[in-house]
């Protein structure tokens, strides 16, 4: 959803690799745990489409929620909806995907070096928008 409340073009850029380049390992690992497990082809494929298409229905809700055609744009609506994306994405990262990772036979340090470096990436992703945005915006690059 938050994909959808973009205002500026940089910022959907920014928002959009930084949800692609989380969407497609989410993905594989889906992809590999359903693949090698006792799952009916029918159903992880129902699975994957379902994955795939609450994605851009997100990200449809959200530009619905802010389209500039609305005089008024319900800001509390957005600020819980967006309240409840991030939720579930923390709460899926550190309840689900790391405690699982923190249990496997590997070693820590590999462990925590591969977080490190996602974060560095994300935080990179962040700069490289920052730095978009200090050439000054103009109205063609403002979403509408």
């Amino acid at each position: 959803m938050t994909l959808g409340f973009a205002r500026r073009q940089s910022s959907a850029w920014f928002l959009l690799l930084a949800f692609a380049s989380h969407k497609w390992v989410i993905a594989a690992c889906l992809g590999l745990k359903w693949a090698r497990s006792e799952l009916r082809p029918m159903i992880a494929i129902l699975y994957m489409t379902v994955f795939c298409a609450v994605s851009p229905i997100g990200v449809g809700v959200g530009m619905a929620l802010s389209s500039p055609d609305k005089e008024h744009v319900d800001n509390t609506a957005i600020i819980v909806l967006q309240g409840i994306a991030t939720g579930s994405l923390l709460y899926v990262v550190f309840f689900e995907i790391l405690e699982k990772e923190r249990q496997k036979a590997v070693a820590g340090i590999l462990q925590v070096v591969s977080m490190s470096l996602g974060f560095i990436f994300m935080v990179l992703l962040g700069l490289a928008e920052v730095r978009g945005d200090e050439g000054g915006e103009t109205d063609s690059e403002t979403l509408t």
